[in-house]
C-alpha cells in the first residue's frame, strides 16, 4: 500500500472491507477525515458511558451486599449511592477508608470501594482519549470495483505498443517514488557492495546483489495477508559479450554469445547528443526458466559510450577519456566515456510462498489449498509479476531509466559521481514500489483502445474480487467494525443487566415481602439525596401534606421557607438548617390528592414542626 492522490471515484467508503495485517485480516469501515472525527467522538462518549454503567453496577452490588448495618456503613452507602461521579467517590471513600484505618471492616469496605471508584474513573477517562485510537486500524478504503483496469496482453504488434503506452505512466510514478523517498525505501530493499570477481582484458569485474521482500500486506490484498514474495538477484559486469562487429558508429554486443540476440549502441553526433540510457532484455528461454525452476536470465546494455562527462570517472559503465572528437557538447566537457563498456549479465528467482506452501512460480498459486485470493487478482499478478519487473520498468521509463540521466538537463552528465550501484540502487527500489503498486495502479491506469480489461468480463461487469484490495490516503480514517460492535453490545448489555437487576429485585420482594430482600430493596428507596433531605426536617411518624412520601417532588403548593442559621459561640458546630412551614389551609380548600391520602392512613391533619438539624455533626 502506498499514498498517492486518489480520484474521488476509484474507493468506496462506508462500507464493510477487510484490511489486510500481519495477524489476519480485520472487518473494518472507512471514513472521511471529517465522518472520523465525527465517529471518534461518539466512541468517545460510548466508553464514558460504559464506565459510567459499570459504576451503576458496582453501587447496586455495595448496596445490596453492605456487609452491616452500622451508622458507619450507611455513611458509606450514603456516598456511593448519591455519587453519580465516581472521582467524587473516590475523594469521599478514600476519607472514609482512612478515618476508620483502625477498624478493619470498615476500613476494607472503604478501600475496595475506593479502589474500584478509582478505577472505574481512571479508565473512563483513559480510554476516552485513547480508546478511538485503538479502533483505528489504518487509513486505508477498498478500491471500486468498477473503477480497475490492466490491459489483456495481446501478441499484435499494435495491441503490444499500445498497451506498453498504458503501463508506462506507472513505471514514471515508481522511479518518481524512488527519488521522493529513497531514505524510506532502502530499508524494505537490501542492496550489496560490488564484489570484486577478477579481471579479464585487465577491466574489473563486480557482481552486485540484491534482495527485497513483500506481503500481500504490502500489496494491499484484503484477503491476501498469507501471501510473500522473496526476490533474490545477481547481476555481473560481462566484457565477453562485446562482439568484434563493433565499428566507428557503434559497439555491437552479443548477449548470451546467441548471434539472435545482437543490439548495437549506436555511437555518432546525434545519438551523442541525449544522456545515457539502458535497453533491458530477457533471455531468449525466459519463459522456460519461469516454468521449470522460477530463475529468470535478463540483460541490461547501457548507452553510455562517449557520452561527454563534465568530469573524469572510474566506474565500468562511466570510466572517462580525453574527449577527442571536435563536437560541440554543452559546458565544452573536456571528457567522454570510453566505448565497449561492458554489459550486466544477470538472473532474478522470485519465491512465491502463501503460508507454509510454496510454488516454483506466480502461476502455482493458482492450485493451492486454503487459497483466498481471487482468480481476477491472480491474473493482474501473473500479468505483472511473472518476470524480473527491472526489465519492463527499466524499458518502460526510457531515458529516466539511469540515475545518470536523471541528473543531466542536456545530455551531459558528471561521470565521477555516476556508478553502476547507483544506476541498480534506483532500478532495485523501483522494482520494489512497482511491485507493490501492482494492484493499486489498476485505479490509474487510462484504458487503451482494442485493449480488453481482464478485470472485467464479457459485459463489462467488474469480475468477482476485482476490488478486493485497499487504497491508502491520509483522507481516509479506518476502523474496525468489531471493536465497534463489541464496545456497543458491552453498553447495551451493562445497560440491561442494570435494569434487570432493580426489576429482579422489585418483584422478589413484591413476591417474598418482610425477608431480606425487601429490606435491601428498601435501601434503593431510602438512600437518594432527596429523601434524605426529606428526613431532615420531617417529624418522626408524621407526614407532610405539602410532600408526602410518594412523591419524588414536594407539592407545587408547599410553601416551607429554609434558612442556614449559624451556631452560636457557646455550642459551635458546622451551622443549622431550620424553617418555618404555613399556617395549614381551611380543610375545604385542601386538594383532593392530599385529602384522599390522609384518609387512606386514617390520619388527622397535623402541623409540621420543623426540627433544626446539624450537618455534618453526630
Amino acid at each position: 500500500m502506498v499514498d498517492i492522490s486518489l480520484v474521488d471515484d476509484s474507493y468506496v467508503l462506508h462500507r464493510s472491507f477487510f484490511v489486510p495485517t500481519k495477524d489476519g485480516a480485520i472487518w473494518a469501515i472507512t471514513f472521511t477525515t471529517y465522518g472520523g472525527t465525527i465517529l471518534t467522538a461518539g466512541i468517545s462518549v460510548i466508553l464514558t458511558l460504559v464506565f459510567v454503567q459499570l459504576w451503576d453496577f458496582i453501587c447496586f452490588i455495595a448496596i445490596v451486599f453492605p456487609g452491616a448495618t452500622t451508622r458507619r456503613r450507611h455513611l458509606a452507602l450514603v456516598t456511593l449511592w448519591n455519587s453519580n461521579d465516581s472521582w467524587f467517590a473516590f475523594k469521599e471513600l478514600a476519607k472514609y477508608a482512612l478515618h476508620y484505618f483502625g477498624s478493619q471492616s470498615d476500613f476494607v469496605y472503604g478501600f475496595i470501594f475506593c479502589t474500584l471508584a478509582f478505577i472505574i474513573y481512571g479508565g473512563s477517562l483513559s480510554l476516552g482519549i485513547v480508546g478511538p485510537s485503538l479502533m483505528q486500524v489504518g487509513t486505508v478504503a477498498p478500491a471500486r470495483p468498477s473503477a480497475v483496469y490492466y490491459p489483456s496482453s495481446n501478441q499484435d504488434t499494435a495491441a503490444v505498443l499500445e498497451r506498453f503506452g498504458v503501463l508506462s505512466p506507472a513505471n514514471l510514478r515508481a522511479l518518481g517514488s524512488v527519488d521522493a523517498s529513497l531514505g524510506t525505501l532502502a530499508d524494505s530493499v537490501k542492496i550489496g557492495q560490488p564484489v570484486l570477481l577478477g579481471q579479464v582484458g585487465g577491466e574489473n569485474v563486480y557482481q552486485y546483489s540484491y534482495t527485497y521482500s513483500l506481503t500481500g500486506i504490502d500489496i494491499g490484498l484484503q484477503h491476501g495477508s498469507d501471501l510473500a514474495l522473496n526476490v533474490t538477484g545477481s547481476c555481473t559486469t560481462e566484457y565477453g559479450w562485446i562482439s568484434n562487429l563493433s565499428n566507428a558508429n557503434m559497439d555491437v554486443y552479443r548477449l548470451w554469445d546467441d548471434v539472435r540476440e545482437e543490439l548495437a549502441v549506436p555511437i555518432n553526433p546525434y545519438a551523442l547528443q541525449d544522456a545515457p540510457k539502458a535497453t533491458f532484455v530477457f533471455h531468449p528461454n525466459a519463459a522456460n526458466q519461469s516454468l521449470q525452476t522460477g530463475n529468470i536470465s535478463y540483460a541490461v546494455v547501457a548507452w553510455s559510450a562517449h557520452r561527454p562527462s563534465i568530469k573524469q570517472g572510474g566506474d565500468p559503465w562511466y570510466e572517462t577519456e580525453v574527449r577527442t572528437e571536435n563536437i560541440s557538447v554543452p559546458y565544452n566537457a573536456a571528457f567522454w566515456i570510453k566505448r565497449s563498456r561492458p554489459a550486466l549479465s544477470c538472473w532474478q528467482h522470485d519465491s512465491w510462498t502463501y503460508g507454509s506452501q510454496n510454488v516454483t512460480n506466480i502461476y502455482g498459486l493458482r492450485g493451492l489449498k486454503g487459497m483466498k485470493i481471487k482468480p481476477v487478482l491472480l491474473s493482474v499478478l501473473e500479468s505483472a509479476l511473472n518476470v524480473p519487473v527491472m526489465v519492463n520498468l527499466g524499458n518502460g521509463a526510457g531515458l529516466s531509466a539511469l540515475k545518470s540521466a536523471s541528473t543531466s538537463p542536456n545530455g551531459v552528465i558528471n561521470a565521477e559521481v555516476s556508478s553502476i550501484s547507483d544506476d541498480l540502487k534506483r532500478l532495485i527500489l523501483g522494482s520494489f514500489v512497482l511491485t507493490r503498486n501492482v494492484l493499486l495502479d489498476t485505479t490509474t491506469y487510462q484504458a487503451g483502445s482494442g485493449l480488453n480489461n481482464i478485470m472485467q468480463d464479457e459485459n463489462g461487469d467488474p469480475l468477482d474480487g476485482a476490488g478486493d484490495f485497499v487504497l491508502s490516503s491520509p483522507n481516509f480514517q479506518t476502523f474496525s467494525l468489531v471493536g465497534i460492535i463489541v464496545l456497543c453490545v458491552v453498553f447495551v448489555t451493562l445497560f440491561i443487566i442494570n435494569i434487570l437487576l432493580h426489576q429482579f429485585l422489585r418483584l422478589y420482594t413484591e413476591k417474598k415481602p418482610g425477608g431480606k430482600a425487601e429490606k435491601r430493596m428498601m435501601l434503593f428507596k431510602v438512600l437518594p439525596a432527596a429523601q434524605l433531605f426529606r428526613r431532615a426536617y420531617e417529624p418522626k411518624d408524621q407526614v407532610d401534606t405539602e410532600w408526602p412520601c410518594s412523591d419524588d417532588f414536594p407539592s407545587k403548593k408547599d410553601k416551607t421557607e429554609f434558612k442556614v442559621d449559624k451556631c452560636s459561640e457557646e455550642k459551635p458546630c458546622n451551622g443549622h438548617i431550620s424553617g418555618e412551614l404555613p399556617e395549614p389551609e381551611p380543610a375545604a380548600q385542601l386538594n383532593e390528592e392530599n385529602t384522599a391520602t390522609e384518609l387512606s392512613a386514617g390520619k388527622e391533619k397535623t402541623t409540621v414542626d420543623v426540627q433544626q438539624t446539624h450537618v455534618g455533626q453526630d
